[in-house]
Formats: C-alpha cells, structure tokens, sequence
C-alpha cells in the first residue's frame, strides 16, 4: 500500500482533512457560476460512479516509486484543453497510438520502463492570466474550457454554465471506456491489429504484449493503455468524485489517476493544495521561475509530508531562457530538505509567444532547449530526470513551430487547438528521440557517479 491507511495529510492542521475543506481556504480560478446554481450539479456528481478505481490509482504509485528510484520514465503528453463528446475519445485513440510510439523510442533506447500518463479524461478546465480579453473589440469573460464556458466569443457562451460538470463527467465516461477498450489490444473496440510501426517488441519491452503492459526490471507493476491525468482545477468537479475507500479508509480523487496542482494555484495555503493533500493519488505540481526554495518546501510539506517516494512529482516549467539559472537552486532545497520527489520538465508552458496576427505559438527550437537546460541541471546534481510533460495533437496540426512542422506562414493553415499551441505528430516523435538520447547520457552519468 504506497500511503497509510486513513492517511490525511499535514498532521499539522487543526481540522481533519476531508473532500470540503478547501472551502475554507482562497480558491483562486474558480468560477462565478450563472444560474442555474451549482448546488444541484454538485448533488448530481455525488451520486455518479467513481471514473477509476482504488487499485489502479494504488498501481500507479507503485510504478512512480520506481521513477523515483532511476528506474522508469515518464511520458506525460495530451491536449492543452480537452474537447467533449466523440472528439474527445477519437483524440485519445489517436493519443493512446502515438503516445505508444514515444515510449517504444525511450524504452528501446534506454532499456528501461516508460510510464505513460495521458493529459485526457478530464483535462476540460483552464486557468487564465486574465479573467477577460478582447475579441473583435468587446470585451468578453476569458475561456477557461468546456468544463466552465464555451470558446465562442459570444456573451452567452463565455458566462460559466454549472451543467456543464455533467457534461465533463460523461465525456470523461467515455473516454475511460475507450481506454480499457484499447488496453485489451491496439484498436477501438479492443482489435488486437498491430499498428505499422510495431514489427517487433525492442528488448526492454520483451515481456510486453500489448502497448502499455509492461513487466519492467522485476517490478511490481503490471498496466494496460494509458494512465490519466488533469489539473485539477474545478475544484466543484474534483469535490463529489472524492470517495473513501471503506477498507482502508483512504480518501482517492476518482476523477482521474494522477492530478496536479497548476503554476497559477500553486499556493501552499490555498485551496487547490489543501484539497489535494488529503487524497491517496499520486500527486504533481506544476514549479515555474516565481517560485523560490522557501515555497517549494511548503508546498512539499503539504502536498506530501510523509516522504513517500513516488508521491509527489515535481514540473518544472521555466522557460528556455530560465531553466538554467532558476531550477538548480529548487532542486538542491528539495533534495536537502529530503523530500523524495520526482522531477519532470515541462517545456511547453514557458515557451509561448504570440505571432504578429495574435496567433499563440511555440518553437520547437526553444522547447528543445528547455529540454537540454532541464537534463543538464540534472546531471550537475546527480539527480535523475524522471519525466517529460508535453502539449500534443496526435495529428497533422500546424501550431508549432519549427521541428518538422509548420513555418510561420503555415500556423493557420490546421490550427485547431481550443486553447494553447500543440506539437504534432512528427513534432512529438523528433523531441522524443531527442530525449532518449539525452536519457542515455543521464543514465551513464549517474552510473558513473554510483560507482
């Protein structure tokens, strides 16, 4: 069992946790929901099932243990806003296929276990800079994803609408149907076709008998598909689907596997913090260049207070032009302070600019190089870099820059993204090979230094 039965979290509260006690706490991000009220929805949600189960959230933090100990890789990757409906569960076959691909390029490179976590499922809501915007000369309520308004730049559909947690449920129903689906073979409706790329399992992935089950290194550890993760932002979403396990009495966030906690609602005090300190899942948490030592420990001692390896996992998210100089420092308090963490890199978030015609964007180039900063703050401390969290289409979109894709004349040509840039397909697979290389000398120089 990777936490202690009826774990609450910080022994230092007053209060014991449970599902509500945010609400005593600043909530930033959180909607002004319009009539009609929540209170209903939210009665609503409370008498849904559960969208995974305690098992599997416990086998999760059984393979990120292993991440933590050098063991396993991360290969965390989704929409930056998740549509509903069918197209939601089309983009997580198309997800599930190249995510598969991305882990076969580590896995054969490196000779170890990939752990692939899906930004689907529940990756419905947005936090924003500025709760409005200008569009074609009004102003209008910013969109925060489906789960709260719509992207129409209309009044009515950017006013917060609480029926839509019903609709974020059911999508995310679905989409864990497809899922388990997919986890009995390649294909929708559980085909066990093998797709073209897979001719023969590389021999870290020996045992492996369809994408995602993998027996690694004699770990205890067996998973088919994709695991799934969200920011869990909406926290009238997340509320209802926190149940207690009755044998355990742990408390487990049901909307999804592996939440975290975003840049924007990061506060040690506050109430996205609060509400996650108290659930069983493994957790994240999303560190950009505002963030000083002193913080982060807070928010370790928070968020996982007992130092269970593989509890807590840590996205750094600076920006090309920062990694280098803001992270070392995060890293060596965490370490010092003996708190077993997980980093990651995200280089997707501190690498967004805005074209000439108001186009957001990344390079590829600067995403490339966060990568790089982020492997080599690693290696100068002599701690492994557990993971890479990334912002994809799975398809043939031009919203990138750079990396096989798009050209700047090309940007509006497939851009179909419902909130931020995305890389595709071919854009995915030249970074990842990139990583892998990067893993191979991560590796060597912490086997050098062990020995």
């Amino acid at each position: 069992m990777p936490f202690p039965p009826g774990w609450q979290g910080s022994t230092s509260d007053p209060e014991p946790w449970h599902p509500g006690i945010w609400h005593r706490l600043p909530a930033v991000q959180q909607p002004n929901w319009a009539s009609p009220g929540i209170a209903w929805v939210r009665e609503a949600l409370l008498s849904l099932p559960p969208l995974t189960t305690y098992d599997d959230v416990r086998a999760l933090s059984r393979s990120l243990a292993a991440v933590q100990g050098g063991n396993a890789f991360v290969i965390q990757a989704g929409d930056c806003a998740e549509p509903f409906g069918s197209a939601a569960v089309d983009g997580a076959v198309a997800k599930h296929r190249l995510l598969g691909r991305m882990s076969t390029v580590v896995s054969e490179r490196i000779g170890l276990p990939v752990v692939t976590v899906g930004r689907l499922a529940g990756q419905f809501g947005k936090p924003r800079s500025e709760p409005t915007e200008l569009v074609g000369g009004r102003v209008l309520p910013s969109f925060h994803g489906l789960i709260v308004n719509g992207p129409s730049p209309t009044e009515a559909e950017r006013h917060p609408y609480a029926p839509r947690l019903i609709d974020a449920y059911r999508t995310a129903q679905r989409v864990y149907a497809e899922l388990k689906r997919l986890a009995s073979g390649f294909g929708p409706g559980g085909s066990a076709e093998l797709p073209g790329w897979w001719e023969a399992p590389p021999p870290a992935l020996a045992t492996m008998g369809t994408y995602g089950r993998t027996h690694g290194n004699g770990l205890e550890w067996v998973h088919s598909g994709l695991w799934a993760s969200h920011e869990a932002l909406v926290l009238d979403y997340e509320e209802p689907l926190t149940l207690r396990d009755p044998n355990t009495g742990e408390w487990f966030l049901t909307s999804t596997h592996l939440p975290w906690v975003g840049a924007r609602t990061n506060k040690p005090d506050g109430a996205h913090a609060m509400f996650l300190s108290g659930v069983a899942n493994p957790l994240a948490c999303k560190v950009g260049p505002d963030v000083d030592p002193a913080q982060l420990l807070r928010l370790c001692e928070r968020l996982d207070p007992d130092r269970v390896p593989g509890r807590l996992t840590l996205i750094a998210r600076h920006g090309a032009a920062l990694v280098r100089d803001r992270l070392p420092v995060l890293v060596e308090a965490v370490r010092a302070a003996g708190h077993p963490v997980i980093w990651m890199t995200d280089p997707m978030h501190g690498n967004t600019v805005k074209t000439a015609s108001g186009l957001k964007t990344r390079y590829y180039e600067d995403i490339l190089d966060e990568v790089r900063g982020f492997f080599a703050v690693m290696a100068e401390l002599s701690q492994w870099p557990g993971g890479v969290h990334l912002e994809v289409a799975a398809d043939d979109v031009t919203e990138c820059v750079g990396g096989g894709g798009a050209g700047l004349a090309e940007l509006p040509d497939r851009y179909r993204s419902l909130c931020d840039p995305r890389l595709n397909d071919v854009q995915a697979m030249a970074l990842v090979s990139e990583i892998a290389d990067l893993l191979l000398g991560a590796t060597a120089t912490l086997l050098a230094v062990n020995t």
